[in-house]
Formats: structure tokens, sequence, C-alpha cells
């Protein structure tokens, strides 16, 4: 009894594996108490809460970042460093912008408090903390909800941040950067720090509230690194939730890649809200380098590109009077226009819809109907204020979209060295399959897959995640040091031990990885480090060099950072092959589809393995929709994914 919560901006999707099979829903979400949406689904499904192994991908941290409606937080660090989460890296979003528009600060200067003490860049203590800081303090931090604690080198030493948690009261959250980020850079951990102690105590409360509510057998949630934590653990680290639900698809990816065997692959996630997009080369990229709302989260997370650009992804005019699209979205309430639920400004779901690529007699999630006429009646008036028709201003907007994806696409194939023509495009999420061969033309790809469940793709993600953890510690290690092998080994072994509690004796397997530059740089790649041999690990670091930069130098290498994940083995997903029946699928209707003429309209659920087409047709579920245009074919697989290819030139 496995249940898979993904909560979007738009829909909360529901994916239900048990002995009968695989089972998929979706209800609206509920931004203002996701739990109501979840208690809604599994209500819906019929199912028993306390039977289930419930695991979840949550939004709750990263809206919280992204309003900043966090809890009352102290940042706390050294004397005369006070200002360091304000002042960042003075770096410009906008390098040519006369008039830039500042970013609120993270965190006010009345909120920072500064302390004594100083250890080195050795990890020796040179200034020990004076006690009466610490009374000080503890009497100011009586007031707020949560303390972030983030000292000078506390990745090599911890003893100062111990001692200033010991001196709070139990009653706080406290979160201290030598056990949230182990690694130098002191604004990248202290951002990090104090977002998990800004945003702690609300995702705390948010799952005991779940758990209180639904009872179940289980209750894990996804993290930003695709794996999956107890509740208990994800509280304590709240900022590893940031990409929670996107990671899931990127899991799930993988999986459908080695089912297929396929190892390249782009993956496009479509939602309501906004566009996921990610590259998988054998394996699904890692980077430190992350943010959310333009705030630096440096823990291990998936390297998802995120644009605003969904179904729901409203329609505008700029100053110049050209139509723009996104980054706004409706969500889920009021939606597009076509729901009907007071929504008044045009979205790319109500394009889609007025050019027939989504059948009017569609039920949106499988029970909402839609209104195909206020669709119109709105994309008339849209239309008018640009001089062109209603079709023709649907057919605008969708192109302008499909460009802002596109452009996505290339950010983490094209701008890293990869052809993207040497990859397959995986496409999911609700919206996906309406743009995902547009999309493949625009990049020269020749082929795309539409997965089993790819309207709730994430969501099936979420049983495919490993229970796991990453640890890490900043050392700086050369190659050409003998000492260098010992070194290592004893960090690993560390992390290893540290992991091990952690995970309170779980049998456990473990990935080893470092970070790695020529000497002076100060940028990083990441290795994995398969044995004791020193000259195989600098030349896997000198072939990513290649790949990524188009160049290696003649330079020392060394060690930056360690790192491990721990994790416990899991089978493979397993889909079930879908029966194969003598009769031949027909279409349940023909459809007029704006520029394309009649279109037959099939039904997912009533595909079977071997049958292909040519388009156009479209293909319908509850979850999603597959526009599939001309000079496209479409072939269905053993296990239900739709597996299309392009003829003549892309």
């Amino acid at each position: 009894m496995l249940l898979g919560v993904d909560t979007g901006g738009t829909f909360t999707d529901f994916v239900h594996f048990s002995a009968s099979g695989l089972r998929f829903h979706k209800v609206l979400s509920t931004p203002d108490d996701p739990s109501r949406a979840i208690e809604q689904g599994i209500r819906e499904l019929g199912l028993t809460a306390s039977a289930l192994h419930l695991v979840h991908g949550s939004t709750v941290a990263t809206n919280a970042i992204l309003e900043r409606k966090g809890v009352r937080t102290l940042f706390v660090t050294h004397r005369g460093l006070e200002d360091m989460l304000t002042i960042g890296r003075q770096t410009r979003p906008e390098l040519y912008e006369l008039c830039p528009q500042p970013l609120s600060p993270l965190v006010e200067r009345k909120d920072c408090f500064g302390i004594s003490g100083r250890v080195d860049a050795a990890g020796d203590v040179q200034q020990a903390i004076n006690p009466a800081d610490l009374h000080h303090l503890a009497a100011i931090a009586a007031d707020y909800d949560a303390v972030a604690v983030c000292l000078l080198f506390s990745f090599l030493n911890p003893e100062h941040e111990r001692q200033v948690s010991q001196a709070l009261s139990d009653k706080l959250f406290v979160s201290l950067s030598n056990e949230t980020l182990a690694e130098f850079r002191e604004f990248e951990r202290g951002a990090t720090t104090f977002l998990n102690a800004y945003i702690g105590p609300l995702v705390q409360s948010y799952l005991k509230r779940l758990e209180s509510s639904l009872n179940p057998k289980h209750l894990f949630v996804m993290h930003s690194a695709g794996g999956v934590m107890s509740a208990e653990m994800a509280g304590l680290q709240a900022v590893k939730l940031v990409l929670s639900g996107p990671a899931g698809g990127l899991v799930a990816a993988k999986e459908v890649g080695l089912q297929l065997g396929e190892s390249n692959l782009l993956t496009f996630d479509m939602g309501g809200t906004s566009t996921d997009v990610a590259l998988i080369c054998g394996e699904a990229g890692i980077t430190t380098e992350g943010q959310v709302g333009g705030i630096p989260v440096a823990v291990p997370m998936l390297d998802i590109h995120t644009i605003g650009a969904g179904g729901g992804s409203l329609a505008w005019l700029d100053e110049a009077g050209l139509p723009q699209v996104g980054p706004e979205s409706a969500g889920a309430k009021p939606g597009p226009v076509c729901y009907g639920l007071g929504g008044t400004q045009v979205t790319v779901t109500d394009a889609n819809l007025l050019l027939g690529r989504i059948p009017a007699s569609a039920q949106m999630a499988g029970f909402m109907s839609l209104d195909l006429q206020m669709a119109q009646e709105t994309f008339s008036r849209f239309g008018e204020k640009l001089g062109i028709s209603a079709q023709t201003a649907a057919e605008a907007v969708i192109e302008i979209a499909e460009e802002h994806m596109a452009g996505a696409l290339r950010v983490v194939s094209v701008q890293r060295g990869f052809d993207p023509a040497e990859f397959a495009l995986l496409s999911f999420g609700g919206a996906g399959g309406l743009h995902a061969c547009s999309l493949a033309e625009k990049l020269s790809m020749r082929r795309v897959i539409v997965p089993l469940a790819s309207g709730a793709f994430s969501a099936l993600g979420m049983l495919a995640g490993r229970q796991q953890t990453e640890l890490s510690v900043s050392r700086r290690m050369q190659l050409n040091d003998d000492s260098t092998i010992l070194e290592l080994s004893s960090i690993f072994n560390r992390l290893e031990g540290e992991a091990k509690v952690q995970m309170q004796g779980l049998s456990l397997s473990f990935e080893r990885r470092v970070d790695m530059s020529y000497l002076g740089q100060g940028f990083q790649l990441r290795v994995s480090v398969e044995n004791d041999d020193l000259d195989a690990l600098s030349q896997r670091f000198e072939a990513a060099h290649q790949q990524a930069y188009g160049h290696t130098l003649e330079r020392p290498v060394e060690i930056v950072t360690v790192r491990i994940t721990a994790f416990v083995e899991r089978p493979e997903l397993d889909f079930p092959a879908v029966p194969v029946e003598a009769c031949a699928t027909q279409a349940e209707a023909v459809l007029e589809v704006y520029g394309a003429g009649s279109v037959p309209l099939f039904r997912r659920a009533d595909l079977r393995p071997g049958h292909n087409w040519h388009g156009p047709a479209l293909v319908l579920e509850d979850t999603a929709t597959l526009w599939l245009p001309v000079g496209w074919s479409m072939q269905v697989s053993k296990y239900g994914h739709l597996l299309l290819e392009k003829s003549g030139v892309c």
C-alpha cells in the first residue's frame, strides 16, 4: 500500500501502488494548507491512511522562502560580520540594468547578533568566546522562534558553535552551520543555515499536523537530492526540501530510462505553475549552487533548472504593447479562465483549449469541466489589443511560452557542452505532452518519450526514491601529497560513521565523491571516488574539466570538499506490463484542431503495446494531454510508455 503525493502550485498528484496495480489521481491544491488536498485525495481514492506507506513531495519549504513567510529568526555570527548575508557576493543579476530593483535583505540588521571568539584557517582556537556574550545572546534569543549560527571555520572546528547552542533555550529551533553545511564559503554556508532555521519550525509543524491528521503507517518526504527521509529528519533539515517535488520526477525519469535502455535524457516537466528541466547523462547531475528566490541554497540537490512557464502562466502586454507570458501564474485559484473559478487573464491552458489541442469535452484532472466560450471571449479581448484574432493571439501565447521552455532546455544542455540531438526528450507533467514535440524540433531532437503516468510522474518518482542522506566536509588536499590518501580515507570513514548514526542503524551502502579544481581556481567539479588510485582520480577530473570547459590546464590538482551519499538499497521501480488485446485501438472521436484540420482523439487507457500512429493526433488521459503534430509518429511500448519519433528533417 504505497502512496506517492506531489503537492504542486495548481494540482496535488497521487500515485497509489498496490497488489492490484497503479492508480493515478489529481485534486486542486490548497495552498493555505496543503494537507487538506492530501486528505481529500486519499478520501476520493477510497484509501485508509493508517495502512499507507506515504511518500510526500512538499512545497511548504519552497513557498515559505519565496513568500518570505518564515518564522522570526536570529542570525548569530562573529562580531563585525553581522552584515554578511546582506552584503552577499555583490553580484548583479541584471548587469546592464540602469535602475535595478534592490532585493529585500534576507535578514534585517536588528536580527543579527555578533559574538566574540575566533577559530583560524587551521581549525585552531585563537580567541575564546566571552561568557558574557553567551548570557546576552540567550536573553535576546528569547524573543525569537529560531536561531541560525554561522561562525568562521566551524567546518574545521565546531566547538564554538556548540557552545552557542548549549547557551540557548531548548525551546528554540537552533540551526548550526557545522551540522547544516560543513563547507567553506561563509556567505553560502550562512545563507543555507539561516534558511534552515527560517523554515524549520514551519516544516516541523506541517509534518506533525499531517502525521496527526492522517496517521499513516509510515511518512517519508522526498528531499532535493532525489532520496527520501523520515518526517522527523525532514523537520530538522528543512532546507533540503526546496526541490522536494521536482526531484521526484527526475528519480522516475531515470527509472524509465533504465527500462527503455536510454541513458541520455533531457527531462521536461511542465505543470500548472512552472516548468522544470534537467539533463541525465547516465546519472542525474547534482549541484550545490542552487538558489531559491535569489538566495543561495548550497546543500546537494538535483541539478534542475526551473522557469515560471506552466499551463497556468498568465499572458500580458508589456509597456511597449508586446505580448509576454509568465512568470506569474493563475495558480489553483482562480486558475485559467476556462476553469470558471474567477480567472480573468488568459493563460497557456486557455490557448491550448481555444486551438483545440485540449478537447472542449475534456475533464481536467478527471473532474473539472472546461469553459471554451469563456476562453474564446477573453482571448478575443486580448487579441483586440494586439489587432489580431483570438486564435492568432492564442498561437502567439503558445509560441512565446515554448521559446521560454526551449531556452531552459538549452541552459542544461548546450550551455554545458551537450548536444540535445544526442538525447531523447522525456516529457511529463500535466501540460508537458502538449508542447514536447514542438520543443524537440526547436532543439533538433528526434525522439520524445511520454512515460506512463506522465501527468502525475513526480508523484510516481516518490515511490522510486531510496532512503538516503548526504554528508560533506571541506578539506583542501593536493593530489601530489603522499599523505592525501590516508587523510581522504579517514574523512570518508568518519562521514560514513556519522551517516550510520543519523540513519539509526539501517543497512547502508555508500557513494564517495570529491569536489576538485586546479590549484587557485574558484570553482570546482564533482568527481566520483572509486578506489584509492589518485592518478585515476586526476584523470577523471581532467575529463570532466574538458567536457565542461573545453580545455585542461598544466597545473596541480586539489581536492576541496569530501562528500558521501549513504543510502538503503532498494529494487528498481517495476512497472507492470500493459496487457495486449487482439483488437486494434480505435479513435474515440475526430476533432477539429486549429491549423491541423480533423484529428483523431485516442484515450490513453485504450492504447496497447505495438499500437502505431502517425500525426496529427490527440491522446487524452485524466491527468495529461498529448498533442502529436504532423511529421511525428507514436508507438506504445511494452510498459505503456509512448515513444514518439520525428520523420524527415527537424
